[in-house]
This record gives structure tokens, C-alpha cells and sequence, in this order.
């Protein structure tokens, strides 16, 4: 029974005895690792050029096209609509005095003709004024030539009696007639002044028809209602048989030449505008998406808003669009941008925003390491920065980032 026992035991110790001695031949028999020095770590980096110059960045803004000059069309006359001109409804394009409406002329042409008779029959009494005041003038020369002849007829019979040759009753009679001849001359002369007053009534009398002859041909060429300039219809909804008072709104008619933009700017960039020769009178670009591939349209900025927006301090500016006719498919209301150029900054450095670290520092490449340049941050143009100081054109500055930036860096570019 003891051999059992011993080969129990024996086995177990056998295997362990074995395993050792494997481990102690491959530990002898295992290659030697040679250790190297660490390599230092190049990064790539993309790069580019430095130019050092004036910079007028440009800023896009967004905002929407506006009417310039906008009337509402009104018939200054009463009546019943008799015609429509071809382009009138809504979205129509009409040219300065076109058809718009027309009313029933008949009353407006009948006052006409019998304001223009009264005026007629005026005209025609004082011409009989006159003529009465002309007769009475005439008159009154031969009333004064006859009273001379008489008064010389008196001062012979008064000699004829003093020497006794002459009667009384001949130099009585001649005083009579001189008399009679005298008061004829003061009746001629009472009717020329009173012809002259009664031309003076006559005459306000005219000036009285012509301001109703006046009136009445203007109401006439009222009814009919012309365009008052090149534009767009809006609310066309006068028909024919409609009838209109005075102050119908028949339409709305839109300028076609003076569109106006109006988009708001920050207060920021409103502050910037102002310095310098400050905005108005600026050009500005502007892109509409109804004329893809087509050139940008022209505006010049003419004022501003005349309140400021609460919420970002900034204001509205409006620029007035160039260019334009009634052939023109922008209309009021359109969404377009806007490029309009900024403030000019002189010597600076525009970099991608990715090359500036801590707002104050950028890194050139020489050789193949990179060196800190200390900079001064201009403004902020979209994706760039503008900076100044530390640079000379030519240089190459690295425009990447990398958590082991830093001076003394080794650095790769493409």
C-alpha cells in the first residue's frame, strides 16, 4: 500500500519540477531587447503667407426691399366707372399716364359747355358796357364842343344887350340852352363813371365764370384717372359699372424706380460706420435670389432709422436701389443680401481665426520649428482676424492648432 501512496505524492512534484525548469531554459535562452532613445514628435501643420496691408473687410447683413415712393390712387370726382385702362389690376405695370379708370364724363362735360356760355354771354355784356361807356365818351365831346358854342352865343347876345340892340328874351333863351347843354355834359359824364363801375362788376363777374369753367375742366380731366408715374398696381378692384365717391381707394401704385432696402446693423458696427466719412453715401452691394448668376444690384445707404432697437442698440439703415424701371422683376417685400463694405484698417495681417492663441500670440515657421510673435487683435472678420505688430510680409505662420503648440516645436508642413 505504500507504493500508491508514494506515486501520489511523486507525480505532482514531478510536473512542478519540470515546469520550473522550462521557465529557467527559456529565461537562459531569451533575446536581449536593445533600449533606444525616445524620438521627438513632429507635427503637421498647414500655413500661410503673410501680407501685410490695408484691409476693408466686408460685412453681409439681410434685409428686405421696401417701397420708396407709394401713393393710394383716389378719384377726385364722383361717378360711375366707364372704362378701365388695359394694364389696371393687380400687378400691373403702368407707365406715367396711363388709363387707370375712367368715369362717366357726361355731367363733368355739361358743367363744362355751360360754364363756357355764361362765360360767353359775360363776356359779350361787357362789350356792351363798353360800348354804352365809349358811346357816352364820344358824346360828351360834342356836349362840351356845343356848350363852347353856346357860351360864346351868350357872351355876344350879353354885348348885344348892353348896347341896346339886342332883347332879353333872346339873351334868356340863349342861357337856357347853355344850361341845358351844360347838364348834358354832367349826365354823359355821371354814365362813363357809371359804365366804368359796371365794368368793374362785370368783369369780377368773368373772373367769377372763368374759375368755374377753370374748375369744371379740371373735373372733367379728373374723371379721367391716369398714372402718376412708372410703377406696380396693388388692390385693382375698381369695375366697369362701379360706382365711385370722391376718396375711393381704386388702387395702390408702387414706384418702380424707387425701391429701397432697409436692414439693421448692430450697434457695434454702427459705431464703426461712424467714424470716418460715416455711412451715408455708401455703396452697398445687393443679392437678390430671384437674379441667380445675375450682377448684384447697386444701392447707396441714405439714412437712418429714426429710432433705435431696444434690444440690440443697433438701428435700421435704408439705402436707396439704383438701376431699377418698371421692367424690374424685384418688388416690394423680397429677402436679399446684403454686402456692404466696412471700416478700412490700415497695416494689418488677416489671419484665420485658427492661427491667433490667446488673442495675443502666432507662431511663424523657421525651418522647421515654431517661434512665438507677439501680436496686437484688430477686429474680428467672420472666419478671420485682422491683427497688427510682430509681422513683415513673407513670413510663414501656422494656422493650425495642436494641444503641444508652443515655441521650439518641430513642425511639418505639406
Amino acid at each position: 500500500m505504500a507504493f500508491p501512496r508514494v506515486f501520489k505524492i511523486g507525480i505532482p512534484v514531478a510536473i512542478i519540477a519540470i515546469a520550473v525548469a522550462a521557465a529557467a531554459i527559456l529565461r537562459a535562452t531569451r533575446p536581449e531587447i536593445v533600449s533606444e532613445p525616445p524620438q521627438e514628435r513632429v507635427w503637421p501643420v498647414e500655413t500661410m503667407q503673410v501680407r501685410v496691408g490695408a484691409q476693408q473687410p466686408d460685412w453681409t447683413l439681410y434685409g428686405q426691399v421696401l417701397a420708396g415712393r407709394e401713393v393710394e390712387l383716389r378719384p377726385l370726382v364722383a361717378g360711375s366707372v366707364v372704362g378701365v385702362g388695359a394694364q389696371y389690376r393687380d400687378g400691373g405695370v403702368v407707365a406715367k399716364g396711363d388709363l387707370l379708370v375712367q368715369v362717366d364724363p357726361f355731367d363733368y362735360r355739361s358743367f363744362l359747355d355751360e360754364a363756357n356760355a355764361q362765360l360767353a354771354e359775360a363776356r359779350a355784356r361787357r362789350g356792351e358796357i363798353e360800348a354804352d361807356v365809349e358811346g357816352a365818351r364820344n358824346l360828351l365831346v360834342h356836349d362840351k364842343t356845343q356848350a363852347a358854342i353856346r357860351r360864346r352865343d351868350v357872351q355876344r347876345r350879353e354885348k348885344l344887350r348892353g348896347s341896346g340892340a339886342g332883347s332879353v328874351k333872346t339873351l334868356d333863351d340863349a342861357k337856357t340852352a347853355l344850361s341845358e347843354n351844360e347838364q348834358r355834359i354832367t349826365d354823359r359824364r355821371r354814365a362813363i363813371e357809371t359804365g366804368k363801375a359796371r365794368l368793374g362788376q362785370q368783369d369780377a363777374i368773368i373772373d367769377r365764370l372763368e374759375v368755374t369753367v377753370r374748375r369744371a375742366g379740371r373735373d372733367l380731366e379728373n374723371a379721367r384717372l391716369t398714372a402718376p408715374f412708372d410703377g406696380f398696381l396693388v388692390d385693382a378692384d375698381a369695375e366697369l359699372g362701379k360706382q365711385l365717391g370722391v376718396g375711393d381707394r381704386v388702387a395702390r401704385l408702387i414706384d418702380a424706380r424707387r425701391l429701397e432696402v432697409r436692414f439693421h446693423i448692430g450697434n457695434t458696427r454702427f459705431s464703426r460706420l461712424r467714424t470716418g466719412v460715416g455711412f451715408k453715401g455708401r455703396v452697398v452691394r445687393v443679392y437678390w435670389q430671384g437674379r441667380d448668376g445675375a450682377e448684384p444690384l447697386q444701392a447707396v445707404i441714405e439714412r437712418e432709422s429714426s429710432e433705435i432697437d431696444t434690444a440690440s442698440g443697433g438701428v435700421d439703415l435704408i439705402a436707396r436701389l439704383s438701376g431699377l424701371d418698371a421692367k424690374s422683376a424685384l418688388r416690394p417685400g423680397a429677402f436679399v443680401r446684403i454686402v456692404m463694405p466696412g471700416r478700412l484698417y490700415e497695416t494689418v495681417v488677416r489671419l484665420p481665426e485658427s492661427a491667433l492663441h490667446h488673442n495675443d500670440t502666432v507662431y511663424l515657421i523657421e525651418g522647421d520649428r515654431l517661434k512665438s510673435v507677439a501680436v496686437t487683435f484688430v477686429a474680428r472678420v467672420d472666419a478671420d482676424v485682422l491683427v497688427r505688430g510682430g509681422l513683415k510680409d513673407g513670413q510663414i505662420v501656422a494656422t493650425s492648432r495642436f494641444p503641444e503648440i508652443g515655441p521650439g516645436v518641430k513642425v511639418s508642413t505639406p
